[in-house]
Parts: C-alpha cells; structure tokens; sequence
C-alpha cells in the first residue's frame, strides 16, 4: 500500500505479488471488501489498539509519554497511504473513521484523568489529533523527536491555557 497505493491492492497485483493464483485469493477472502476489511483491522490493531494497550501499561505522565513515543514512531508513510486509500475506498473509510474516534476518545481520556472536564477534554484531543494527523501530511519527513517535540509544546500550551502548568 505504501509503495504502490491503491493498485497495489487489486486482486491482480496482490496475487502476481504473492505468486498466488486467483483463486487461491478467494479461497481466503470472499471478495476484494473482505481483503480490505482484513487489511484494515490489521492496521488498527497494530497502529492503534496494540500502542493503546502499552500506553495503558503505564501509570501517570508515563502514559502520555508512551502513547506520544509510540504514536510519533509508527510508521506514518502507511499512515498517509491508508487514509488516502480510505477516501475512494467505504470499507477502508469506515474503519479509518473508527481508528480516528478510537484515537480521539483515548486521548480524551487521558485528559479526563487529569481532571479536565469530560467536554473539554474531548475538544481538546480533537484538535490535538487533527495536529498530529495534519503534521503527517504537511511535514511528511519530520523526525518522531521533532513530533514529540510539539506534542510537548502543545500539552504545555493546553496546560497553561488551562492554568495548570508549573508556574516555577
């Protein structure tokens, strides 16, 4: 997907790539919507729920700083590639959609466990994931330290908005 895009994932070239025979693409998968509801769920387990569950692992300012390690180190080419299938493909969007409010949502929690209010932790990680998502395409060859970086400015920006930064 990352190399060749969409026509990467045609049953054609899935098949001249894996030196299989049609058939044996609908032996596994009941047609081309199945493949890529596979697909799809592999990534968001891989780019979402697998760095949710580490992240949870951790306890306090550790948790944040897991999930912004973990999600500024994923592998963001695939990212763009997937999201850029999604906008032609309904199968792909749907579970993008469900990733995008998986994402948001655990980010809202973490805000929440901080104590900010149910609502405005939500529009919070709202626009902070747009960021993230936004700095993927904008700065595609950023470095995972610069990403952290400004995902460190913005929890500071938020926590002095807020009134809850150190005042030291």
């Amino acid at each position: 997907m990352t190399r060749q895009g969409p026509a990467g994932l045609t049953v054609e070239a899935l098949c001249e790539a894996g030196e299989r025979t049609r058939g044996s693409f609908y032996h596994h998968f009941a047609d081309h919507d199945a493949f890529v509801a596979d697909l799809m769920q592999a990534w968001k387990q891989r780019h979402t729920l697998d760095i949710a569950e580490k992240a949870l692992a951790e306890t306090g300012e550790q948790r944040a700083q897991t999930l912004s390690r973990l999600a500024n180190s994923a592998d963001h080419a695939l990212e763009r590639a997937v999201r850029q299938y999604a906008q032609a493909n309904p199968v792909a969007r749907a579970i993008v959609r469900e990733v995008d409010d998986l994402r948001t949502g655990f980010v809202a929690g973490l805000y929440r466990d901080q104590g900010l209010d149910p609502d405005l932790a939500e529009d919070i990680a709202r626009i902070e994931y747009a960021a993230f998502v936004g700095c993927q395409i904008v700065w595609p060859d950023m470095p995972a330290e610069e990403r952290m970086a400004l995902d460190r400015r913005f929890a500071g920006l938020v926590a002095r908005a807020l009134g809850t930064a150190d005042k030291s």
